[in-house]
Formats: structure tokens, sequence, C-alpha cells
């Protein structure tokens, strides 16, 4: 492994490490991890909406809305982004204020880094290895409130720590008009409730799942995407279950990570 292969790879982890620290988030609840391993570098804004594929579930209200920022250096990307329901969105920017303080409204922040090892440039392939966390924010936690109270809350409404770590592969198409590149990314997602209640054990709980996605640039500044993800996850009750979503979104920008 070359110099710079080694300098990228420190860089990476360095974020990584960064990210769990701090507690910032790579994957927004309802929303898929987009993980399009080709990028340039650039800077790009971001907005998605995250679309619910449950059965019985109606969209509106349960829609999950994310916005944020990519930076891409050479074969190094990033992303941040911070998201929420669209109910939430609709009661934090309007100012109203949850009367009960266990049932505050909440946003998700996000960060996730990708380092391309191989293609990119004038070849039609690409592969990434990419990692990141994710943590949720509640309105109580700025509070200042008793921690026999904080333990109550986050028994009832649990907050996770997830720590998902993959590959992905993509492939562009050059087509006559447009040129989409289509990706997939497995990955192993670990999870851990972050708010874990003193004096209580919680535990690592490690789960695999799996997105994929297309990108369609337009003329190089705008770009829109849509991404489908799938796997278990491991519910507050504890039991284990499949949880698919649906995403699409666009992004301005020159270069950065789509």
């Amino acid at each position: 492994m070359s110099r710079l292969h080694r300098s990228g790879m420190a860089v990476v982890v360095g974020v990584l490490a960064l990210g769990a620290a701090a507690t910032a988030q790579a994957q927004i609840q309802g929303m898929p991890l987009f993980t399009n391993p080709r990028y340039a570098t650039g800077l790009r804004v971001l907005a998605d909406i995250g679309l619910p594929t449950a059965k019985g579930t109606s969209l509106g209200d349960y829609n999950v809305i994310q916005g944020g920022v990519s930076l891409a250096l050479w074969r190094l990307g990033i992303s941040a982004n911070v998201g929420t329901t669209a109910e939430d969105f609709k009661t934090l920017s309007s100012g109203g204020t949850p009367t009960n303080v266990g049932t505050q409204h909440k946003l998700t922040a996000s960060a996730l880094a990708q380092l391309r090892v191989l293609g990119g440039g004038l070849s039609p392939w690409s592969l990434s290895l990419f990692g990141g966390a994710s943590y949720d924010i509640n309105a109580y936690d700025f509070k200042g409130i008793p921690q026999s109270l904080a333990d109550s809350l986050n028994g009832t409404n649990p907050k996770y720590l997830t720590i998902p770590v993959g590959v992905a592969l993509g492939l562009k198409l050059p087509l006559v008009i447009i040129s989409p590149n289509v990706w997939v990314a497995p990955r192993l997602n670990l999870t851990r409730v972050a708010s874990c209640p003193s004096g209580a054990t919680c535990s690592t709980d490690s789960q695999f799942r799996w997105a994929a996605g297309v990108d369609v640039p337009i003329f190089r500044i705008l770009s829109v995407r849509a991404a489908f993800d799938s796997g278990k996850i491991k519910g507050a009750n504890g039991a284990t279950q499949t949880v698919s979503n649906f995403g699409v979104g666009a992004s301005i920008g020159i270069g950065g990570v789509r």
C-alpha cells in the first residue's frame, strides 16, 4: 500500500473516531444510507426525503426530511446531514414546544466518511470503503433536568448510537443523453443504546443491512438521486425485525459526494 493510501486510511479512521466520540450520526432513521462511491473533488448541498414502506403506513407526517453538505478531496468523501420527521419539522419550525418533556420532538445529525480504493475517473467502476456513526438528539438533553428524570425518559425513549461499516460498488452507465451512476452497498450496523440508564448494562448489537441506489447528474451542477435501504434492526423492545426505507433527493454544487 502506498504512502498516499496509508494517509487516506488514517484520515478516514480519524474521522470515524471523532464522529463516535462526539456522538455524530451516519444514518437518520427512516432514511436510506446514501453511499454512492463515485464522487469528485468539490462541495455539494443536498436535500432528501425518506418514504415509509411498511404496510399500513401512510405518507405525510411519517416522512423523513434531511439536509446537509458533502465535501470530497480526491479519494476521500465526507458528508454530514441533519434530519427529522415531517411532523417534528413542522413543530420545530413553527416554534412549538411540547408540554410533556418525555415526548420531546427530536433531530438526528449524521456524518459519513468514504475512501475510494478502486476506480473513478475514466473507469466506469468505483469501489469505496465507508463508515460513520448515528445518534438522536432530544430537546430534554439541553434542559439540565435531574439525572433520575433523564434516566426515566431514556428508559421509555431510548436513543441509539449506530456505527455502519461497509463497502460500496458503483457503475457509471454511459447512455446517450444521461450517464447515471448505479451502486450497491452491503454493510454491518453496530448498534448500542446510548441513553443507557445509570447502573444498567446495555449490550452492543450487530445487524446486516444493504442499500442500492442511482444518481443522475444534470449538467454536472445539479444531481438527483434515489435509494432503497433494507435489513435487520433491533427495536426498543429487543425484538429484531426487517425494516426497509426508500428515499429520493437532489443536490447542487461542483464535485462532492452525490
